[in-house]
């Protein structure tokens, strides 16, 4: 499944300016973020929580910052 990333895009330029300084202080490459951001991909264990942290983002609020579904941009297959 694929996840919004706009809130979590505009969260990282508020707190750090711009992606490659939070890959940074996230201890990633900045491509290997690029990636997660840009495919709305599953962030895991204590990756997330590092991330959580560095944003500030409050527990109530997790989910709508990483794991909003993202509308499928495909057509529905027709039924014959």
């Amino acid at each position: 499944m694929a996840y919004k990333t706009d809130k979590l895009k505009a969260r990282i330029v508020e707190k750090y300016g711009d992606q490659k300084s939070f890959a940074e202080a996230l201890g990633m490459a900045e491509p290997t973020l690029s990636r997660l951001l840009n495919e709305g991909k599953d962030w895991k264990g204590s990756m997330l929580m590092k991330a959580i942290e560095l944003l500030e983002i409050p527990a109530v609020q997790v989910d709508a910052y990483f794991f909003e579904p993202a509308v499928s941009k495909e057509k529905p297959k027709e039924k014959k």
